[in-house]
């Protein structure tokens, strides 16, 4: 019952959605939908059908033969699949039809008996069948596209022209359970269940009736305190009341072969819901129904046996069950569409697609570049570029090139080196992959915390796991940043704060933080450091200065505490100043903060730089210099 805003007020959005999926199509989409299009390639993981991509089995090449999922045709064309027997998969579109058997090469397509070079099988649970048989029973063309992809074509007649859509049902074939491998659930899968769209989300699933009467949903979530079916039905009881609902109904089950609790309620827009929850293995399941039509909590009780099937576990082998999950040896799915990025990410990892950003709880991350490679870039010069950066930012003693090789990535020649780097707190290991084509740098940085070892063992998989459509960048981008660290290091913009009367030179290669410059606090961060700008009218820096020490005094003589290394009386752009020096541990790193005080015209001004141990060489703490020194009163205050 944790998840209430969306079981109240999502669903019916979600519900919506899932009837607009059902009704025709508007016309004028109609008219657009004219060729219908599946775009795949051998050994990668996603599709691209009628221009959205898709996570698919990867096809693979058997005896010469294309061999993809059954039930992308369907997605893509809207083909009918049934099961004949227990073995015979027929395939029907418009007036042809076609007709395998599992583990068999004979087929027939209409009239016509055809050998196939590869027989239909089930891999981890999916059907795999011959491409180009079914592209021809469906009649379909198939075209040789670029990168290695395979592109079915297909236009159909005009009493056929909407897009189809994938409601989950005659794709599976012999399905007769759904749930969810990863987090451990199954129910039985009615012929009228439609499987609806949770954001990428696989603790939550939705579905919804085909004929729209019900919408249930089931959420998994993972809980260390155990409860009795008494305690759940508490807890339902709880969370019902406080979200305002009227209760109607409620039983615990205490000697079911797995206990629960259920209850019936009735929500603010008079919506009537039936509520279970479910704990197993450490893990709380939460389920919830509602019907439309229903207006006394027994019309609930026809949904008693789809509700009861429900069981905290999953058989992953048994091939009847249709499984929701794309987690596979600890990785899902990641997909960035504006660059056509797919690629594996390990499931428990905190996900950011849009910013390509993924990491876990003990730090261990994944970051993903793209940009324009600049003239006469290649991957040798790159990678130097790389190492360079490197030496250049961290100690000697911080940091082991320990290997650097040639790969492929989607196709393409890849490379990828593996460093060690210890900022002061353990040795994590960074392996750098970086591709180049078209004119684009694509740069993976995959970082594993000191002592995840299962982190580090997962990189293989993920790089493997990579799938980049270069197509789609040249088509969709033009010219983008350039990451070319030559040549930007030597590089600065001019910042200036027109309110507090100052001007100074960034370097090009910082990342802002705070840089909005007529406030009192800006701040940027670079490899191992940061620096930041505190300006505040009406104060003393006399104040200023002692509050710093104050705040400095190590008054437990803790060895990792803060210690006051100088404190010297000077001058700065042109006015008193007062410089503290100090060394501390952050978060078990060693650093040395420097901040200059000082003040002008009623503003005190505070500039801090921190820079850690591992990161203060020769040319960081030069340009760290050459920013301070840029600082200068504009004359505008």
């Amino acid at each position: 019952m944790g998840f209430k805003v969306l079981k109240q007020g999502l669903c019916v959005i979600l519900a919506l959605l899932l009837l607009f999926s059902i009704l025709p199509l508007q016309t004028a989409r109609a008219a657009e939908a004219k060729k219908l299009q599946l775009s795949l390639k051998v050994g990668s993981t996603s599709a691209t059908v009628n221009g959205k991509k898709v996570a698919i089995e990867r096809p693979f090449i058997e005896n010469g033969t294309v061999m993809v999922p059954l039930g992308v045709f369907k997605k893509t064309f809207g083909s009918t699949v049934s099961l004949v027997g227990n073995d015979v998969v027929k395939v029907t579109y418009g007036s042809h039809t076609g007709l395998m058997t599992m583990g068999s090469t004979s087929a027939w397509k209409d009239e016509t008996k055809v050998k196939l070079t590869s027989a239909p099988r089930m891999v981890s649970g999916v059907l795999m069948v011959p491409l180009r048989f079914v592209a021809n029973v469906l009649g379909a063309t198939l075209s040789q596209g670029n990168g290695g992809k395979l592109i079915i074509t297909l236009v159909p007649a005009d009493n056929e022209g909407d897009i189809p859509v994938d409601t989950g049902i005659d794709s599976d074939v012999g399905k007769t359970r759904i749930g969810n491998s990863y987090f451990q659930w199954t129910l039985n899968y009615p012929s009228g269940l439609i499987t609806g769209n949770s954001g990428g989300d696989e603790s939550v699933a939705t579905f919804s009736s085909a004929d729209n009467l019900y919408y249930l949903e089931i959420h998994a979530i993972d809980q260390a305190v155990s409860l009795d079916a008494d305690g759940l039905l508490e807890q339902l009881v709880r969370e019902v009341e406080e979200g305002g609902e009227l209760i109607l109904d409620r039983e615990s089950f205490p000697k079911a072969s797995v206990p629960y609790a259920r209850l019936v309620s009735k929500d603010s827009s008079g919506a009537l819901w039936e509520s279970r929850l479910i704990y197993a293995e450490g893990r709380l399941y939460e389920i919830y129904l509602t019907d439309e039509k229903a207006v006394n909590y027994k019309d609930l009780a026809k949904y008693s046996g789809l509700l009861s099937s429900f069981r905290p576990s999953f058989d992953t082998k048994d091939n009847k069950i249709r499984d929701l999950s794309t987690v596979k040896n600890g990785l899902s799915e990641a997909y960035n569409e504006d660059y056509g990025i797919s690629l594996q990410v390990p499931v428990a990892w905190t996900k950011d697609d849009q910013h390509f950003y993924y990491e876990s709880k003990q730090g261990s991350h994944l970051s993903v570049a793209i940009t324009s490679a600049p003239a006469g870039s290649t991957l040798e010069s790159w990678a130097e570029e790389l190492k360079t950066k490197t030496q250049e930012n961290f100690v000697a003693d911080a940091y082991i090139f320990k290997d650097s090789k040639k790969s492929e990535i989607s196709g393409v020649p890849a490379q990828i080196g593996e460093t060690q780097l210890n900022f002061g707190n353990g040795w994590t290991t960074e392996y750098q992959v970086i591709v180049l084509k078209n004119g684009f740098r694509y740069y993976f940085e995959y970082v594993t915390s000191a002592g995840q070892e299962d982190d580090k063992a997962k990189f293989k998989a993920i790089i493997a796991s990579i799938d980049i459509d270069f197509d789609h960048m040249k088509e969709n981008f033009g010219r983008l940043a350039s990451d070319d660290y030559k040549t930007l290091k030597n590089k600065t913009i001019t910042k200036v704060s027109k309110r507090y009367g100052y001007a100074i030179d960034i370097p090009r290669l910082w990342a802002p933080n705070q840089d909005v410059f007529e406030t009192q606090s800006v701040e940027y961060r670079f490899i191992g450091g940061r620096f930041q700008i505190s300006s505040k009218p009406e104060g003393s820096v006399d104040y200023t200065v002692n509050v710093l020490k104050d705040s400095y005094q190590n008054k437990n003589n803790d060895p990792k505490g803060p210690r006051i290394e100088s404190i010297v009386e000077s001058t700065f752009a042109g006015v008193p100043a007062t410089i503290l020096t100090v060394n501390q541990i952050k978060n078990g790193v060693p650093l040395r903060s420097k901040q200059v005080v000082f003040g002008k015209n009623e503003v005190v001004y505070t500039i801090t730089i921190m820079l850690n141990d591992a990161n203060a060489t020769t040319e960081q703490q030069a340009l760290l210099d050459k920013t301070l020194q840029s600082f200068r009163f504009t004359g505008n205050e």
